[in-house]
Parts: structure tokens; C-alpha cells; sequence
């Protein structure tokens, strides 16, 4: 159950294709947090093929992930590392806006995915991650390559973290292996 009424969560989730990600940055092209919610949605969606968690917790989580930056918008990363104290009353208020707007046990599971402390918030970890690695390739093929070759490379190694942590996930006749594959082929693909 969600505690904003209608017209409340329809403004909030609203906004939320008005904010644009990486906005200190240099793109070619924009990516919203609406559009960059719906990759990590979607691709929850498929790494349930490879992982065990709760599909529809995971999704919850992942549609979501990032709703209290309608209130808070969206604070760049180099910011936040920059400046820890940022971060740290960043992830103050945004407990504090999905409790209020969504709830606490939405709250408490969005802490679950910023500390990767379930497999629900492991695999949003990891789509969220994935949904980064994605934009930034799609950066550099538009000719973005300064700044986004860095996004793409430190996205990568957090992928390898965050595959790591995975593991104990895999579904029976899974292989590690056979993931990293095809996010391989994912990354040497061309845009169609």
C-alpha cells in the first residue's frame, strides 16, 4: 500500500520524467529518472532467468529505487563522493520521503538495495548498475567518450562487485560465467 493519496503519487512519479541524470555533466544525449526506472525494471525482469529472489519485491524496488528524487532530485555521484556528508543526509531524507510517501517497509527495502543487504536488492544493485553501464555505451557511441568512459569503466568494476555478491543467487544450472558472456556481448554490440 502506497500512503500518498492518488493525486500525490501521480505528481511525485510524474516528476520524475522532468529530472534529468547526470545533469552536471556532458551527454549528447538526456536519460530521465522515469526512463532510467523503467531499464532497471526492466532488467530485473530478466535477471530473474538467472537468479532466485522475489520477483515481485525486486520489481517494487526497482520501478521505485529512485521516487524520493522527486522530492530531492537527483544529486550527482562525483557530488556525493566528494562531499560524504551530502550523501549522508541524502540518504536521510530519502528514508524520510519514502516512508512518508510510500512507506517504511518500501523505505527499509530501498536500504536493502543502497547496501545490498538482500537478494531483492542485489539484483536492483545490479539493473541499476547494468542500466548505467548501458547509458554511458550508448554515450560513447553518440561520441561522448571523455567523460562517459570513465562512468563506463567504474560502472564496470562495480559490476564485478556486485556479481560477486550475486553468486549465492544463481539459480541450479547457472553459471557466473554464462552471465558475464552476455553482458560481454551486450557491451560489444551495436545499437540496432
Amino acid at each position: 500500500m502506497i500512503n500518498s493519496t492518488l493525486s500525490e503519487y501521480l505528481l511525485s512519479v510524474d516528476n520524475l520524467r522532468n529530472l534529468v541524470r547526470y545533469q552536471t555533466a556532458p551527454r549528447v544525449a538526456s536519460e530521465s529518472v522515469a526512463e532510467h526506472s523503467f531499464f532497471v525494471t526492466a532488467y530485473v525482469l530478466k535477471l530473474y532467468d538467472y537468479f532466485n529472489f522475489d520477483l515481485e519485491k525486486a520489481m517494487k524496488m526497482s520501478i521505485l529505487h529512485d521516487f524520493a528524487e522527486s522530492y530531492i532530485s537527483d544529486v550527482p555521484h562525483p557530488i556525493k563522493k566528494k562531499f560524504p556528508i551530502i550523501q549522508e543526509q541524502l540518504d536521510k531524507a530519502e528514508y524520510e520521503v519514502n516512508s512518508k510517501y510510500i512507506g517504511k517497509e518500501f523505505a527499509d527495502n530501498i536500504i536493502e538495495f543502497n547496501n545490498c543487504t538482500s537478494a531483492e536488492g542485489i539484483m536492483v544493485a545490479l539493473a541499476d548498475i547494468l542500466s548505467v553501464i548501458s547509458y554511458s555505451k550508448y554515450e560513447i557511441e553518440l561520441g561522448n567518450s571523455h567523460y562517459m568512459n570513465d562512468v563506463y569503466h567504474k560502472a564496470n568494476v562495480r559490476l564485478t562487485s556486485i556479481l560477486d555478491i550475486s553468486r549465492p543467487y544463481l539459480k541450479k544450472d547457472i553459471d557466473i560465467m554464462d552471465i558475464l558472456d552476455e553482458i560481454d556481448n551486450f557491451m560489444k554490440a551495436d545499437y540496432i
